[in-house]
């Protein structure tokens, strides 16, 4: 599985501390790495949002949101929770 960064999730991940961007870098790898596999989603914190919309969890704070198609996998930003909540309502 391939990841496409989005500009929103890089400059969004810019302006956060270098240990939050290694932890978003590591949690963007084992997405790569287990995507597609059930038995890992559940160690990624990966969770269905909407029909080929995604989030994982990356460290306490911070979920990856990211659009899934076949072979690719768009990290499209990376929120806390409460945004990623009303990003959600805002559709």
């Amino acid at each position: 599985m391939r990841i496409e960064l989005h500009p929103r999730l890089r400059k969004r991940a810019a302006k956060l501390s270098k240990r939050e961007r290694d932890e978003i870098a590591a949690a963007l790898r084992a997405l790569e790495d287990g995507f597609g596999q059930p038995h890992r989603h559940a160690g990624l914190g990966i969770r269905r949002l909407r029909k080929g919309l995604f989030e994982c969890r990356a460290g306490l704070q911070w979920r990856i949101v990211f659009h899934a198609e076949k072979g690719v996998l768009s990290a499209y930003d990376v929120m806390t929770h409460d945004e990623v909540k009303a990003w959600l309502r805002s559709f």
